[in-house]
Protein backbone atom coordinates (compact mmCIF):
# COMPACT_ATOMS: atom_id res chain seq x y z
CA UNK A 1 0.00 0.00 0.00
CA UNK A 2 0.93 3.55 -0.85
CA UNK A 3 0.12 6.68 0.89
CA UNK A 4 -2.76 9.33 -1.53
CA UNK A 5 -3.50 11.59 1.11
CA UNK A 6 -2.69 13.19 4.52
CA UNK A 7 -4.26 15.93 6.74
CA UNK A 8 -2.84 17.48 9.62
CA UNK A 9 -4.53 19.49 11.97
CA UNK A 10 -4.93 20.32 15.66
CA UNK A 11 -7.47 17.17 16.12
CA UNK A 12 -5.26 14.33 14.82
CA UNK A 13 -3.10 13.58 11.53
CA UNK A 14 -4.52 11.63 8.81
CA UNK A 15 -3.00 9.34 6.44
CA UNK A 16 -5.17 7.62 3.91
CA UNK A 17 -3.54 4.59 1.51
CA UNK A 18 -4.63 2.57 -0.99
CA UNK A 19 -4.37 -1.03 -1.95
CA UNK A 20 -2.65 -2.63 -4.50
CA UNK A 21 -5.77 -3.50 -6.63
CA UNK A 22 -6.75 0.23 -5.91
CA UNK A 23 -10.42 -1.15 -4.73
CA UNK A 24 -9.77 -0.72 -0.92
CA UNK A 25 -8.78 3.10 1.01
CA UNK A 26 -7.01 2.38 3.96
CA UNK A 27 -6.71 5.28 7.25
CA UNK A 28 -4.22 5.42 9.45
CA UNK A 29 -5.26 8.08 12.16
CA UNK A 30 -3.24 9.53 15.34
CA UNK A 31 -4.92 11.89 18.04
CA UNK A 32 -3.60 15.53 19.06
CA UNK A 33 -3.99 18.43 21.56
CA UNK A 34 -7.92 18.65 20.31
CA UNK A 35 -8.51 15.40 19.66
CA UNK A 36 -11.70 15.62 21.64
CA UNK A 37 -13.35 18.06 18.68
CA UNK A 38 -13.27 15.33 16.52
CA UNK A 39 -15.95 15.46 14.37
CA UNK A 40 -17.73 12.88 11.87
CA UNK A 41 -18.01 15.72 8.88
CA UNK A 42 -15.04 16.14 9.28
CA UNK A 43 -13.11 13.25 9.12
CA UNK A 44 -15.71 12.20 5.71
CA UNK A 45 -14.90 15.96 4.17
CA UNK A 46 -10.77 15.23 4.56
CA UNK A 47 -12.03 11.30 3.06
CA UNK A 48 -13.81 12.70 0.26
CA UNK A 49 -11.48 14.93 -1.01
CA UNK A 50 -9.81 11.91 -2.48
CA UNK A 51 -13.14 9.60 -2.52
CA UNK A 52 -16.22 9.13 -3.94
CA UNK A 53 -18.88 9.78 -1.13
CA UNK A 54 -20.62 7.11 -2.42
CA UNK A 55 -18.01 4.84 -1.74
CA UNK A 56 -17.47 5.93 1.84
CA UNK A 57 -17.77 2.96 4.78
CA UNK A 58 -20.08 5.28 6.96
CA UNK A 59 -20.07 2.98 10.15
CA UNK A 60 -16.16 2.53 10.00
CA UNK A 61 -15.89 6.39 9.85
CA UNK A 62 -18.21 6.94 12.76
CA UNK A 63 -16.36 4.53 15.10
CA UNK A 64 -12.95 5.84 14.13
CA UNK A 65 -14.54 9.25 15.38
CA UNK A 66 -16.04 7.85 18.40
CA UNK A 67 -12.43 6.08 19.18
CA UNK A 68 -10.91 9.49 18.30
CA UNK A 69 -12.37 11.74 21.00
CA UNK A 70 -11.03 9.08 23.55
CA UNK A 71 -7.51 9.73 22.55
CA UNK A 72 -7.58 6.57 20.82
CA UNK A 73 -5.98 6.34 16.78
CA UNK A 74 -5.93 3.40 14.19
CA UNK A 75 -3.15 2.09 12.15
CA UNK A 76 -5.14 1.02 9.39
CA UNK A 77 -9.11 0.74 8.94
CA UNK A 78 -10.55 0.62 5.82
CA UNK A 79 -12.55 3.55 4.76
CA UNK A 80 -13.77 3.13 1.44
CA UNK A 81 -13.96 0.62 -1.14
CA UNK A 82 -14.44 0.48 -4.87
CA UNK A 83 -16.59 -2.03 -6.51
CA UNK A 84 -15.37 -4.39 -9.42
CA UNK A 85 -15.95 -4.59 -12.57
CA UNK A 86 -18.91 -7.52 -13.74
CA UNK A 87 -17.64 -9.64 -16.07
CA UNK A 88 -20.57 -10.14 -18.96
CA UNK A 89 -22.58 -13.32 -19.32
CA UNK A 90 -20.61 -15.98 -21.55
CA UNK A 91 -22.76 -16.72 -24.73
CA UNK A 92 -24.79 -20.31 -24.06
CA UNK A 93 -26.40 -23.25 -26.17
CA UNK A 94 -30.03 -23.77 -24.97
CA UNK A 95 -31.26 -26.59 -26.58
CA UNK A 96 -34.82 -27.04 -27.62
CA UNK A 97 -35.36 -30.91 -28.64
CA UNK A 98 -34.26 -33.80 -26.63
CA UNK A 99 -30.72 -35.15 -27.68
CA UNK A 100 -29.67 -38.68 -28.20
CA UNK A 101 -28.19 -39.91 -25.07
CA UNK A 102 -28.27 -43.60 -25.15
CA UNK A 103 -28.35 -45.16 -21.43
CA UNK A 104 -28.29 -41.84 -19.69
CA UNK A 105 -31.96 -41.54 -18.07
CA UNK A 106 -32.30 -40.91 -14.74
CA UNK A 107 -33.06 -43.35 -12.20
CA UNK A 108 -35.94 -41.49 -11.20
CA UNK A 109 -37.26 -41.33 -14.91
CA UNK A 110 -36.09 -45.43 -15.31
CA UNK A 111 -38.60 -46.16 -12.39
CA UNK A 112 -41.58 -44.80 -13.96
CA UNK A 113 -41.25 -45.35 -17.21
CA UNK A 114 -42.04 -48.07 -19.62
CA UNK A 115 -38.66 -49.62 -20.19
CA UNK A 116 -39.44 -50.45 -23.80
CA UNK A 117 -40.25 -47.01 -24.95
CA UNK A 118 -37.56 -44.75 -22.91
CA UNK A 119 -37.63 -42.24 -25.65
CA UNK A 120 -34.07 -41.13 -25.17
CA UNK A 121 -33.89 -38.81 -28.74
CA UNK A 122 -36.56 -36.85 -30.40
CA UNK A 123 -37.32 -37.25 -34.08
CA UNK A 124 -36.00 -33.82 -35.85
CA UNK A 125 -37.72 -32.69 -39.25
CA UNK A 126 -35.82 -30.56 -41.60
CA UNK A 127 -35.90 -26.88 -40.97
CA UNK A 128 -37.04 -27.48 -37.05
CA UNK A 129 -35.40 -25.18 -35.02
CA UNK A 130 -33.71 -27.22 -32.52
CA UNK A 131 -31.58 -24.67 -30.52
CA UNK A 132 -30.34 -21.54 -29.75
CA UNK A 133 -26.97 -19.47 -29.49
CA UNK A 134 -27.69 -16.90 -27.19
CA UNK A 135 -24.47 -13.66 -27.19
CA UNK A 136 -22.68 -12.86 -24.67
CA UNK A 137 -23.38 -9.43 -22.34
CA UNK A 138 -21.21 -7.02 -22.34
CA UNK A 139 -20.59 -7.24 -18.44
CA UNK A 140 -20.79 -4.05 -15.87
CA UNK A 141 -17.52 -1.38 -15.64
CA UNK A 142 -16.55 -0.75 -11.79
CA UNK A 143 -14.63 1.82 -10.11
CA UNK A 144 -11.57 1.53 -8.17
CA UNK A 145 -11.70 3.56 -4.21
CA UNK A 146 -10.24 6.84 -5.82
CA UNK A 147 -13.34 6.84 -8.12
CA UNK A 148 -11.65 6.18 -11.62
CA UNK A 149 -13.59 3.84 -13.81
CA UNK A 150 -12.43 0.34 -14.37
CA UNK A 151 -13.70 -0.79 -18.26
CA UNK A 152 -15.24 -4.58 -17.94
CA UNK A 153 -14.36 -7.16 -19.89
CA UNK A 154 -17.60 -9.24 -22.06
CA UNK A 155 -17.87 -12.42 -21.86
CA UNK A 156 -17.10 -14.82 -23.93
CA UNK A 157 -18.97 -16.04 -27.47
CA UNK A 158 -20.44 -19.57 -27.43
CA UNK A 159 -17.97 -21.37 -29.97
CA UNK A 160 -20.38 -24.06 -31.75
CA UNK A 161 -18.88 -26.51 -34.03
CA UNK A 162 -21.42 -27.68 -36.77
CA UNK A 163 -21.26 -29.34 -40.37
CA UNK A 164 -23.49 -29.23 -42.95
CA UNK A 165 -26.62 -30.82 -41.30
CA UNK A 166 -27.09 -27.80 -39.64
CA UNK A 167 -27.71 -23.97 -40.05
CA UNK A 168 -27.24 -21.02 -38.22
CA UNK A 169 -29.66 -18.18 -38.86
CA UNK A 170 -29.76 -14.98 -37.08
CA UNK A 171 -33.31 -12.99 -37.11
CA UNK A 172 -33.02 -9.44 -36.93
CA UNK A 173 -36.20 -9.10 -34.70
CA UNK A 174 -34.21 -11.50 -32.43
CA UNK A 175 -30.51 -9.81 -31.76
CA UNK A 176 -29.88 -11.41 -29.14
CA UNK A 177 -29.74 -14.71 -30.50
CA UNK A 178 -28.71 -17.29 -33.46
CA UNK A 179 -30.84 -20.52 -34.53
CA UNK A 180 -29.62 -23.59 -35.00
CA UNK A 181 -32.20 -25.13 -37.91
CA UNK A 182 -31.90 -29.04 -38.73
CA UNK A 183 -30.56 -28.62 -42.66
CA UNK A 184 -31.93 -32.55 -43.07
CA UNK A 185 -34.37 -35.04 -40.97
CA UNK A 186 -32.55 -37.13 -37.81
CA UNK A 187 -32.25 -36.93 -34.29
CA UNK A 188 -29.25 -34.50 -32.61
CA UNK A 189 -26.16 -35.73 -31.71
CA UNK A 190 -24.63 -33.90 -29.14
CA UNK A 191 -20.56 -33.99 -27.86
CA UNK A 192 -20.66 -30.75 -25.80
CA UNK A 193 -19.76 -27.92 -28.25
CA UNK A 194 -19.62 -29.89 -31.48
CA UNK A 195 -23.57 -31.42 -32.55
CA UNK A 196 -24.74 -32.53 -35.91
CA UNK A 197 -27.88 -33.86 -37.08
CA UNK A 198 -27.50 -37.58 -38.32
CA UNK A 199 -29.90 -39.28 -40.43
CA UNK A 200 -28.48 -43.16 -39.49
CA UNK A 201 -29.23 -44.15 -35.68
CA UNK A 202 -26.39 -46.41 -35.24
CA UNK A 203 -26.78 -48.67 -32.23
CA UNK A 204 -23.49 -50.43 -31.53
CA UNK A 205 -24.55 -53.39 -29.75
CA UNK A 206 -27.87 -55.00 -29.24
CA UNK A 207 -30.92 -53.56 -29.24
CA UNK A 208 -32.31 -54.41 -25.55
CA UNK A 209 -33.36 -52.24 -22.22
CA UNK A 210 -30.72 -49.67 -22.93
CA UNK A 211 -32.33 -48.47 -25.84
CA UNK A 212 -36.05 -49.64 -25.92
CA UNK A 213 -38.32 -49.47 -28.97
CA UNK A 214 -37.05 -47.39 -31.64
CA UNK A 215 -39.07 -45.06 -33.57
CA UNK A 216 -36.79 -43.34 -36.05
CA UNK A 217 -37.32 -40.35 -38.87
CA UNK A 218 -34.48 -42.06 -40.69
CA UNK A 219 -32.41 -45.05 -41.24
CA UNK A 220 -31.08 -47.54 -38.41
CA UNK A 221 -28.80 -49.82 -38.14
CA UNK A 222 -28.00 -52.15 -35.27
CA UNK A 223 -24.62 -54.14 -35.28
CA UNK A 224 -25.77 -56.75 -32.48
CA UNK A 225 -28.77 -58.31 -32.29
CA UNK A 226 -32.42 -57.09 -31.60
CA UNK A 227 -33.80 -58.88 -28.59
CA UNK A 228 -37.15 -59.99 -28.03
CA UNK A 229 -39.72 -58.12 -27.85
CA UNK A 230 -38.10 -55.18 -29.07
CA UNK A 231 -40.15 -53.12 -32.37
CA UNK A 232 -38.01 -51.01 -34.98
CA UNK A 233 -40.07 -48.25 -36.71
CA UNK A 234 -38.08 -46.15 -39.28
CA UNK A 235 -38.94 -43.55 -41.99
CA UNK A 236 -35.67 -44.50 -43.71
CA UNK A 237 -34.05 -48.16 -43.86
CA UNK A 238 -33.65 -50.26 -41.27
CA UNK A 239 -30.00 -52.70 -41.01
CA UNK A 240 -29.52 -55.40 -38.23
CA UNK A 241 -25.84 -57.09 -38.44
CA UNK A 242 -26.65 -59.47 -36.21
CA UNK A 243 -30.00 -61.34 -35.43
CA UNK A 244 -34.05 -61.09 -34.40
CA UNK A 245 -35.06 -63.28 -32.21
CA UNK A 246 -38.59 -63.09 -31.48
CA UNK A 247 -42.01 -61.17 -31.04
CA UNK A 248 -40.73 -57.92 -33.36
CA UNK A 249 -41.98 -55.97 -35.42
CA UNK A 250 -40.10 -54.27 -37.46
CA UNK A 251 -41.55 -51.32 -39.98
CA UNK A 252 -39.90 -49.40 -42.88
CA UNK A 253 -40.29 -46.76 -45.37
CA UNK A 254 -37.65 -48.06 -47.65
CA UNK A 255 -35.63 -51.27 -47.11
CA UNK A 256 -34.57 -54.20 -44.12
CA UNK A 257 -31.32 -56.28 -43.85
CA UNK A 258 -30.96 -58.67 -41.20
CA UNK A 259 -27.86 -60.27 -41.74
CA UNK A 260 -27.82 -63.18 -39.37
CA UNK A 261 -30.88 -65.19 -37.72
CA UNK A 262 -34.61 -63.86 -38.14
CA UNK A 263 -37.19 -65.58 -35.75
CA UNK A 264 -40.45 -64.68 -36.24
CA UNK A 265 -44.04 -66.87 -35.14
CA UNK A 266 -46.61 -65.07 -32.89
CA UNK A 267 -46.82 -60.62 -32.23
CA UNK A 268 -44.08 -60.52 -35.04
CA UNK A 269 -44.05 -58.66 -38.23
CA UNK A 270 -41.71 -57.48 -40.86
CA UNK A 271 -43.15 -54.23 -43.42
CA UNK A 272 -41.53 -52.80 -46.09
CA UNK A 273 -41.81 -50.77 -48.59
CA UNK A 274 -38.45 -51.15 -50.24
CA UNK A 275 -37.00 -54.83 -50.15
CA UNK A 276 -35.84 -57.43 -47.64
CA UNK A 277 -33.29 -59.64 -47.19
CA UNK A 278 -32.82 -62.13 -44.90
CA UNK A 279 -29.69 -64.75 -43.98
CA UNK A 280 -32.14 -67.42 -42.43
CA UNK A 281 -36.00 -66.57 -41.50
CA UNK A 282 -38.05 -68.87 -39.24
CA UNK A 283 -41.53 -68.29 -38.93
CA UNK A 284 -41.89 -64.53 -40.55
CA UNK A 285 -44.58 -63.03 -41.76
CA UNK A 286 -43.44 -60.05 -44.02
CA UNK A 287 -45.44 -57.74 -46.37
CA UNK A 288 -42.58 -56.28 -48.95
CA UNK A 289 -43.52 -53.73 -51.37
CA UNK A 290 -39.78 -54.97 -53.20
CA UNK A 291 -38.09 -58.22 -53.50
CA UNK A 292 -37.39 -60.96 -51.15
CA UNK A 293 -33.46 -61.41 -51.03
CA UNK A 294 -32.91 -65.10 -48.70
CA UNK A 295 -29.73 -65.98 -48.16
CA UNK A 296 -30.01 -69.75 -47.45
CA UNK A 297 -33.46 -70.56 -46.01
CA UNK A 298 -36.76 -69.68 -45.29
CA UNK A 299 -38.78 -71.68 -43.29
CA UNK A 300 -42.49 -71.51 -42.32
CA UNK A 301 -42.40 -68.42 -43.25
CA UNK A 302 -45.72 -66.36 -44.70
CA UNK A 303 -44.11 -64.03 -47.29
CA UNK A 304 -45.88 -61.38 -49.74
CA UNK A 305 -43.55 -59.66 -52.28
CA UNK A 306 -45.05 -56.94 -54.82
CA UNK A 307 -41.52 -57.64 -56.81
CA UNK A 308 -39.74 -61.25 -56.81
CA UNK A 309 -38.23 -63.45 -54.66
CA UNK A 310 -34.48 -64.12 -54.74
CA UNK A 311 -33.45 -67.06 -52.74
CA UNK A 312 -30.87 -69.17 -55.85
CA UNK A 313 -29.02 -70.37 -52.77
CA UNK A 314 -31.59 -70.80 -50.19
CA UNK A 315 -34.24 -73.39 -49.29
CA UNK A 316 -37.65 -72.30 -48.80
CA UNK A 317 -39.65 -75.04 -46.55
CA UNK A 318 -43.07 -75.25 -44.94
CA UNK A 319 -45.36 -71.82 -45.43
CA UNK A 320 -46.52 -69.79 -47.83
CA UNK A 321 -44.74 -67.16 -50.69
CA UNK A 322 -46.75 -65.11 -52.53
CA UNK A 323 -45.00 -62.99 -54.96
CA UNK A 324 -46.03 -60.86 -58.32
CA UNK A 325 -42.82 -61.06 -60.15
CA UNK A 326 -41.59 -64.96 -59.63
CA UNK A 327 -39.62 -66.68 -57.21
CA UNK A 328 -36.06 -68.34 -57.98
CA UNK A 329 -34.78 -70.89 -55.35
CA UNK A 330 -32.33 -73.49 -54.80
CA UNK A 331 -34.84 -76.01 -53.00
CA UNK A 332 -38.82 -75.84 -52.42
CA UNK A 333 -40.28 -77.92 -49.48
CA UNK A 334 -38.18 -80.86 -48.27
CA UNK A 335 -37.95 -84.47 -48.40
CA UNK A 336 -39.94 -85.26 -45.82
CA UNK A 337 -43.18 -83.64 -48.26
CA UNK A 338 -43.91 -80.39 -45.85
CA UNK A 339 -46.28 -78.82 -47.95
CA UNK A 340 -45.05 -75.25 -49.01
CA UNK A 341 -46.71 -73.07 -51.07
CA UNK A 342 -45.60 -70.71 -53.96
CA UNK A 343 -48.09 -68.46 -55.18
CA UNK A 344 -47.70 -65.98 -58.09
CA UNK A 345 -50.71 -62.61 -57.56
CA UNK A 346 -50.83 -59.65 -58.69
CA UNK A 347 -49.88 -56.57 -57.09
CA UNK A 348 -52.77 -55.55 -55.23
CA UNK A 349 -53.43 -59.65 -54.24
CA UNK A 350 -49.82 -59.66 -52.26
CA UNK A 351 -50.79 -56.83 -50.33
CA UNK A 352 -52.08 -56.36 -46.48
CA UNK A 353 -55.42 -54.89 -47.84
CA UNK A 354 -56.13 -58.33 -49.68
CA UNK A 355 -54.68 -60.38 -46.87
CA UNK A 356 -57.37 -58.63 -44.29
CA UNK A 357 -60.34 -59.26 -46.77
CA UNK A 358 -59.61 -62.71 -47.27
CA UNK A 359 -59.31 -63.31 -43.66
CA UNK A 360 -62.66 -61.28 -43.29
CA UNK A 361 -63.91 -63.62 -45.90
CA UNK A 362 -63.21 -66.90 -43.70
CA UNK A 363 -64.81 -64.84 -40.66
CA UNK A 364 -67.94 -64.66 -42.25
CA UNK A 365 -67.73 -68.47 -44.08
CA UNK A 366 -67.19 -69.62 -40.70
CA UNK A 367 -70.30 -67.47 -39.01
CA UNK A 368 -72.49 -68.76 -41.78
CA UNK A 369 -71.83 -72.38 -41.18
CA UNK A 370 -72.13 -71.89 -37.66
CA UNK A 371 -75.65 -70.36 -38.21
CA UNK A 372 -76.55 -73.08 -40.56
CA UNK A 373 -76.20 -75.82 -38.20
CA UNK A 374 -78.41 -73.71 -35.64
CA UNK A 375 -81.12 -72.75 -37.88
CA UNK A 376 -81.12 -76.62 -39.51
CA UNK A 377 -83.96 -77.80 -42.03
CA UNK A 378 -85.85 -74.61 -41.85
CA UNK A 379 -82.86 -72.65 -43.74
CA UNK A 380 -84.46 -74.29 -47.03
CA UNK A 381 -87.23 -74.50 -45.50
CA UNK A 382 -88.79 -70.97 -44.30
CA UNK A 383 -92.17 -71.85 -44.76
CA UNK A 384 -92.68 -73.59 -41.43
CA UNK A 385 -91.24 -71.03 -39.22
CA UNK A 386 -94.58 -69.49 -38.85
CA UNK A 387 -96.20 -72.96 -37.82
CA UNK A 388 -93.57 -72.75 -34.68
CA UNK A 389 -94.34 -72.10 -30.89
CA UNK A 390 -93.82 -68.63 -29.98
CA UNK A 391 -90.48 -68.70 -28.26
CA UNK A 392 -89.22 -70.94 -30.94
CA UNK A 393 -90.31 -69.04 -33.74
CA UNK A 394 -89.21 -66.02 -32.79
CA UNK A 395 -85.77 -67.28 -32.12
CA UNK A 396 -85.80 -69.29 -35.61
CA UNK A 397 -86.27 -66.13 -37.01
CA UNK A 398 -83.94 -64.16 -35.74
CA UNK A 399 -81.35 -66.68 -36.57
CA UNK A 400 -82.72 -66.46 -40.23
CA UNK A 401 -82.16 -62.57 -40.05
CA UNK A 402 -78.97 -62.81 -39.12
CA UNK A 403 -77.70 -65.70 -41.86
CA UNK A 404 -78.78 -63.28 -44.09
CA UNK A 405 -77.28 -60.28 -42.85
CA UNK A 406 -74.12 -62.30 -42.98
CA UNK A 407 -74.89 -63.61 -46.45
CA UNK A 408 -75.42 -60.38 -47.97
CA UNK A 409 -72.04 -58.97 -46.56
CA UNK A 410 -70.35 -62.05 -47.53
CA UNK A 411 -70.97 -61.83 -50.88
CA UNK A 412 -70.14 -58.78 -51.11
CA UNK A 413 -66.53 -59.27 -49.80
CA UNK A 414 -66.54 -61.94 -52.22
CA UNK A 415 -67.71 -59.27 -55.15
CA UNK A 416 -64.19 -56.95 -54.04
CA UNK A 417 -62.42 -60.16 -53.67
CA UNK A 418 -62.99 -60.72 -57.31
CA UNK A 419 -62.58 -57.29 -58.30
CA UNK A 420 -59.05 -57.12 -56.76
CA UNK A 421 -58.23 -60.41 -58.60
CA UNK A 422 -59.10 -59.30 -61.68
CA UNK A 423 -58.27 -55.63 -62.01
CA UNK A 424 -54.90 -56.91 -62.82
CA UNK A 425 -53.92 -59.94 -64.23
CA UNK A 426 -50.60 -62.15 -62.72
CA UNK A 427 -47.43 -60.81 -64.96
CA UNK A 428 -47.69 -63.25 -67.89
CA UNK A 429 -43.58 -63.76 -67.47
CA UNK A 430 -43.88 -64.38 -63.78
CA UNK A 431 -42.34 -68.22 -62.95
CA UNK A 432 -41.28 -70.18 -60.22
CA UNK A 433 -37.84 -71.33 -60.93
CA UNK A 434 -35.52 -74.07 -59.30
CA UNK A 435 -31.73 -74.77 -59.21
CA UNK A 436 -32.19 -77.93 -57.11
CA UNK A 437 -35.07 -79.84 -56.20
CA UNK A 438 -38.92 -79.62 -56.10
CA UNK A 439 -40.37 -82.00 -53.22
CA UNK A 440 -43.34 -83.57 -53.09
CA UNK A 441 -45.48 -81.50 -51.05
CA UNK A 442 -44.71 -78.52 -52.69
CA UNK A 443 -47.90 -76.57 -54.43
CA UNK A 444 -47.48 -73.99 -57.11
CA UNK A 445 -50.59 -71.29 -57.59
CA UNK A 446 -52.27 -68.99 -59.02
CA UNK A 447 -55.43 -67.74 -57.63
CA UNK A 448 -57.59 -70.57 -59.27
CA UNK A 449 -54.85 -72.82 -61.38
CA UNK A 450 -53.24 -75.04 -58.79
CA UNK A 451 -50.29 -77.47 -59.53
CA UNK A 452 -49.62 -79.95 -56.61
CA UNK A 453 -46.07 -81.16 -56.56
CA UNK A 454 -46.36 -85.45 -56.03
CA UNK A 455 -43.18 -86.75 -57.13
CA UNK A 456 -39.60 -85.02 -56.11
CA UNK A 457 -38.29 -82.87 -59.45
CA UNK A 458 -34.65 -82.56 -59.92
CA UNK A 459 -33.95 -79.15 -61.51
CA UNK A 460 -33.24 -76.94 -62.93
CA UNK A 461 -36.23 -76.21 -64.05
CA UNK A 462 -38.68 -73.47 -64.45
CA UNK A 463 -42.98 -73.75 -63.84
CA UNK A 464 -44.78 -70.64 -65.46
CA UNK A 465 -48.31 -70.80 -66.42
CA UNK A 466 -50.19 -70.71 -69.96
CA UNK A 467 -52.70 -71.19 -72.10
CA UNK A 468 -56.29 -70.19 -72.30
CA UNK A 469 -56.97 -71.54 -68.47
CA UNK A 470 -53.49 -70.84 -67.40
CA UNK A 471 -52.41 -74.03 -66.95
CA UNK A 472 -48.64 -74.75 -65.23
CA UNK A 473 -46.57 -76.03 -67.50
CA UNK A 474 -42.74 -77.17 -66.96
CA UNK A 475 -40.46 -75.53 -69.41
CA UNK A 476 -36.62 -75.01 -69.11
CA UNK A 477 -34.74 -73.05 -66.27
CA UNK A 478 -35.08 -69.48 -66.76
CA UNK A 479 -33.69 -67.30 -64.18
CA UNK A 480 -35.88 -64.50 -62.48
CA UNK A 481 -33.97 -61.20 -63.03
CA UNK A 482 -33.67 -58.55 -60.49
CA UNK A 483 -34.90 -55.29 -60.88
Amino acid sequence: MRVVHKVEDTVKILELSISDDRQKLFARVTPKDEYDLATVEDLVANISAIAPAELLEMDVIKDICQELTHQKGCESRRVARGREPQTGRDGKLVWLVRRFRPGKGSNEEREFADLFTLGLFENIEKGMEIARIYKPANGTAGVDVLGKEIPARAGKPFAARVDKSVELRGEPERNNYTSVIAAIAGYVHDEGDKFAVRDTLVISGNLDWNMGHIDFIGNVRVSGDVQKGFHIKARGSIEIMGGVLGENVLTSQQSITVKGFHQGFEKSLVSAKGDYFVGIAHGVAADIGGNIFIAREARDCQLRSGMAVHASGAAIVGGSVWCVRGLEAKTIGNEAGVKTIIELRNELEVTKEYRDLSENIKKHEAAAAALELHIGPYLKNRQRVPLLKNQFRVKIAALLSKYDEVSQSLERLRDKERGMRESKPVEGDARVSVIGHVYAGAELGAVDARLPILESVAGPVSYRRSGAQGEWNSEPFQTIKRG
